[in-house]
């Protein structure tokens, strides 16, 4: 569910890096005693509203907060879906289209001034009921929320879109419809939740290991979001034409999970402390072959979270952020590309003196893709196979990851992540290669598509346009690169530089021709991916591409409703290789992550799909001080 524009990485002056060498400090009272973990973030937050997440950075912040029924293991390989706020896994009928989910008693929301104050002038809390799951989902179905992606995945859920219609005939403000029944979603009893599907939805068990349906206290909604202070102590209602429907503020998160958000600033720093109510959750005491060893179960059994306080502070540049990894105030970091040779042999390992510093590398692949899209709805990419095929086969994806990012990953030869099952099976399409000659036969039939239909311009094809994302950092050199590619055959190229808003604002609006896009795996199910092409999928802004084929869409509908089989990985390698064919997105690279960490952090194991591990990672405070890291 997690889209991700193209980022690059910012080249910036050591001169400009070094009055943000040192970050303010936390407040010393405050954090006197505790265990802080620091650490820095480039991209803004965009929502600390699980309905409203669809981002990978929103996803990764607010999962310290808020929790789903289900997760998966922390370090099992393959991946293991076990219960979180679910007592077990859920109880499925014979014909698969009811799911009942027994919830785990006495899980407490963050204690919050929505639930009032005690005698003490204490803030209470409460324990989380079925009802609060039933809450979350009419949320990600009002119409009033923006809830994209997390609504899309739950259309098959009956009722849902009934629901929706209905919100959509009430006013923004009136939160009574949060009182209208469900019928494929429903409390059977305080601590029992049951979901009904209109038909069978195989990856549903992984859908509810998403924290975008995270339970949701309709204390919190009448509170924060239908009154305001009064200036005396007390609450008002807000005029229903004047309220929000969404959670914007740091105190309206109330979640469950490990960690309660203390600060927010926009482009600024994130605090997080412990959440004292947090019930008993232990350190997993197994794991996949080499965990062992790598010690990763030295901690097993031990309660979580182990961190008191997490800090992040905004740091943009690249090379702000990595003078301040070296001068050892945070505890990981990426690696930039002007250094990336001077930390990384040629062998792709880390350098033995940066090795004697107490610093390790982990590399791993995330199942993501990156491509560019184009717009099926566009009169010239749209209207011409041929060109879209040409432009796929001139693009060097192999120089433009050397170039660009230091070789960290490999060219993309479907729009599947290659762990993914149907990915081998559909095997590489026969335009996403380098092959110049190819592509100047294909351009001159493109031509002669675009002539019948009165599209060229001066017997030339029109210039493109494509948009990126962000409008600062390498995005510009990205766009020179492009424009190398195409000009190998005669195709002129304008990149407009967007930031993310304004970047998702015209795609949406699709007031883009082209555009530099990617997707990472929100379940390990190649459906994911298969789903953003899919036809109906336009009208829900997950199909951006616009793309639309019947036979694809038949395949997808008679593949959706079938369990893991070999058949169904038959059907999905046919609808790769429809993509393949058609080309409504020109495939560049799987990244590779490159993550450096300090030898005082324990337990940090990259988890593919799930987000909220931060509980399970442990600092060595007396190491990092002997080591001379940053202390509180």
């Amino acid at each position: 569910m997690k889209w991700f524009y193209v980022i690059s990485l910012a080249v910036v002056a050591f001169l400009v890096a070094l009055p943000m060498l040192y970050l303010r400090r936390p407040d010393p009272s405050r954090h006197a005693g505790k265990v802080v973990r620091f650490d820095v973030y480039s991209s803004p937050v965009k929502s600390f509203d699980p309905a409203t997440c669809g981002d990978t950075t929103s996803t990764h912040f607010q999962s310290n907060c808020y929790e789903g029924l289900y997760t998966y293991h922390y370090l099992k390989r393959p991946l293991e879906v076990v219960p979180q706020l679910a007592a077990a896994m859920p109880e499925v009928s014979a014909d698969l289209l009811t799911y009942r989910v027994r919830l785990k008693p006495g899980v407490l929301f963050h204690r919050n001034r929505c639930f009032g104050t005690d005698e003490a002038g204490r803030l209470k809390t409460r324990a989380v009921t079925a009802d609060d799951f039933v809450l979350a989902f009419r949320r990600v179905a009002d119409y009033h929320v923006n809830t994209g992606l997390a609504w899309a995945f739950v259309t098959r859920v009956a009722g849902l879109k009934a629901y929706r219609e209905k919100t959509r005939k009430v006013p923004p403000g009136d939160f009574s419809r949060y009182d209208l029944p469900i019928e494929g979603v429903r409390a059977v009893d305080e601590l029992t939740v049951e979901f009904k599907l209109a038909e069978p939805y195989p990856q549903f068990g992984y859908v509810l290991a998403m924290h975008v349906y995270a339970p949701v206290a309709r204390e919190a909604v009448d509170y924060w979001l239908a009154t305001e202070d009064d200036g005396r102590g007390g609450r008002r209602p807000i005029p229903v034409d004047e309220r929000t429907a969404e959670f914007r503020q740091p105190e309206q998160v109330v979640g469950t999970g490990p960690y309660v958000l203390r600060e927010w600033v926009r482009k600024g720093r994130l605090v997080y402390e412990r959440n004292e109510d947090y019930r008993e959750d232990r350190y997993p005491s197994e794991g996949a072959p080499g965990d062992r060893e790598a010690g990763l179960l030295d901690d097993a059994g031990t309660r979580a979270p182990m961190i008191d306080v997490l800090q992040y502070d905004f740091v943009a540049e690249t090379q702000s952020a990595w003078m301040l990894f070296l001068t050892r105030q945070r505890d990981a970091s990426g690696i930039s590309k002007e250094v990336f040779d001077t930390v990384i042999s040629p062998q792709k390992q880390l350098e033995d003196r940066w090795s004697r510093r107490g610093i390790r590398l982990v590399k791993y692949w995330p199942p993501s893709v990156y491509w560019i899209v184009f717009n099926m709805e566009d009169p010239v990419v749209g209207a011409s196979k041929s060109l879209r095929q040409a432009l796929c086969l001139v693009f060097d994806v192999e120089s433009y990851l050397k170039v660009l990012y230091n070789g960290r990953g490999r060219r993309a030869v479907n729009i599947l992540p290659s762990t993914f099952k149907g990915w081998a099976e559909a095997g590489g399409g026969p335009y996403f290669r380098h092959d110049v000659q190819a592509a100047r036969k294909k351009i001159a039939d493109a031509k002669s598509e675009l002539a019948a239909k009165g599209l060229l311009a001066g017997g030339e094809i029109p210039q493109l346009v494509l948009d990126m994302s962000p409008a600062g950092g390498d995005s510009a050199r990205r766009g020179e690169f492009f424009q190398q590619q195409f000009a190998k055959i005669g195709v002129r190229l304008k990149f407009n530089l967007n930031d993310w808003s304004t970047q998702q604002e015209k795609v949406n609006n699709k007031q883009v021709q082209m555009y530099t896009m990617g997707w990472h795996a929100d379940y390990p199910d190649a459906e994911n991916f298969l789903q953003l092409y899919y036809g109906p999928n336009i009208d829900k802004q997950t199909n951006n591409a616009n793309y639309a084929d019947a036979e694809y869409d038949r395949l997808y509908e008679q593949a959706r409703v079938m369990p893991d089989s070999p058949e169904r990985t038959a059907l999905y390698a046919k609808m790769v290789n429809i993509i393949s064919e058609d080309c409504p997105v020109l495939m560049l690279t799987e990244p590779q992550s490159y993550v450096l960490i300090y030898d005082w952090v324990r337990n940090q194991k990259p988890h593919p799909i799930g987000t909220g591990y931060t509980k399970y990672v442990r600092i060595d405070t007396e190491l990092r001080r002997r080591r001379g890291g940053r202390e509180n």
